[in-house]
């Protein structure tokens, strides 16, 4: 990476399962504070947001919201 992420702040939408959940450990890996948005499941969220606590040692929250019906 040309730069460091370390200590940056990253909103990951969808981010507790799946391609989202990757992506925000990824993130974490290099360091940064993750923030992990949901819609419905709260505590996959929180065993994601766990997991990345724990092994990559960076401040994580989750966050519930949707924009679906913002621009209809």
């Amino acid at each position: 990476m040309p730069y460091s992420l370390s200590g940056r702040n990253v909103l990951i939408t969808g981010g507790s399962r799946g391609l989202g959940a990757l992506v925000a450990e990824k993130f974490a890996a290099e360091g940064s504070n993750i923030a992990i948005n949901y819609v419905s499941n709260e505590e996959r969220a929180k065993e994601t947001a766990a997991k990345i606590e724990s092994q990559y040692k960076v401040k994580t929250i989750i966050i519930q919201g949707s924009a679906k019906d913002q621009f209809v």
